[in-house]
């Protein structure tokens, strides 16, 4: 990638590396190799080198069109974007989507569970005992 932005991008690489305090000259002398890599790799949205690689547009900017041209009718985006560290997933399994902390119970005994809380819950009221951590919103 480092040989590509020298070859394709040497201006808008000159530019980042002036805006890191360095000069022309600094570069794979005062910058290791190493160094010039990173400050490739890692360029911010913000940079130089990331508005020409990318030829302008940021990923906000491809959000922003994908979403008018779906409003739009010009496009079908069916599926979510692929994100760092977001695995997509079968949430077809009722069990996946309380992160595999459901457990399967008949309607009778969801029924008898609701009612050993509601009676847990009212002992505690009598006793003058608030719960940590209520699950229920007022509006």
């Amino acid at each position: 990638m480092l040989a590509r932005v020298v070859g394709q991008h040497w201006f808008p690489l000159v530019r980042d590396v002036l805006s890191l305090g360095y000069k022309t000259e600094d570069m794979f002398t005062t910058l290791s190799v190493a160094e010039m890599v990173a400050i490739v790799q890692a360029a911010p949205p913000d940079s130089s080198i990331r508005f020409f690689m990318d030829g302008g547009w940021t990923r906000t900017d491809h959000l922003l069109a994908n979403m008018q041209e779906d409003n739009a009718g010009l496009a079908n985006l069916s599926s979510p974007y692929e994100r760092p560290g977001v695995e997509e997933e079968d949430l077809g399994d009722p069990r996946k989507m309380f992160g595999g902390k459901s457990s399967e119970m008949t309607w009778e005994e969801a029924a008898e569970r609701d009612k050993e809380r509601y009676a847990a819950a009212a002992r505690m009221a009598e006793q003058g005992i608030k719960p940590k951590n209520t699950r229920v919103r007022t509006l």
